[in-house]
């Protein structure tokens, strides 16, 4: 992407992929690459039964449980409950396994270098939302409802991601989703 951009992602145009460690399928929405490597990534990924999560050495994980009851996350400090629309931050490098609740579920992905960006992704409702700013990428994923960007309708499991300016939206007085920025770090 380049600066001052506006991408919506819509859902349906998701092509579903096997995960690093082949337990699964994963939806690609977005990712950013130099030479060093991976800096960061947005993906979903179906749930189906209990297992370990692969290995991303480096890179901080942000895991938000979108479709379903949630799951348990056993890692190297105990457990961690994943909940619907409650997002959970661990190392992509921790021997982590995933255990169900209450049956299969969707989860959203955000994964950054540490070294080189700070993230953060939280659960928005309904109403106006501005997000991100100069420099940085700012990312909406609706979870339930809707929501506008200027003239740009979005549906449940779409994902606005605009680099170098502020993210504006409505979201509908009955929307749920995630607020994600992204900086580079100094």
């Amino acid at each position: 992407m380049t600066q001052n951009t506006l991408n919506i992602v819509r859902l349906a145009d998701l092509k579903p992929t096997p995960w690093k460690n082949g337990g699964g399928i994963t939806r690609d929405i977005a990712a950013a690459r130099d030479g060093a490597g991976l800096l960061w990534r947005l993906s979903m990924a179906d749930v189906d039964r209990d297992g370990d999560f692969s290995s991303f050495a480096g890179l901080t994980r942000v895991l938000t449980v979108i479709e379903g009851s949630g799951m348990i996350l056993h890692g190297p400090s105990g457990g961690v409950a994943a909940d619907f629309a409650a997002p959970v931050t661990f190392e992509g490098g921790a021997a982590v396994r995933a255990e169900l609740t209450q049956g299969p579920i969707r989860d959203f992905n955000l994964m950054f270098d540490t070294a080189r960006y700070d993230g953060s992704a939280v659960r928005v409702a309904g109403g106006p939302l501005d997000l991100g700013g100069a420099g940085q990428i700012a990312v909406l994923h609706l979870i339930t409802g809707g929501a506008t960007i200027g003239a740009h309708a979005m549906a449940p499991g779409d994902t606005a991601i605009c680099e170098g300016s502020a993210l504006n939206a409505t979201l509908a007085e009955d929307a749920c989703a995630l607020a994600i920025t992204l900086a580079p770090r100094p």
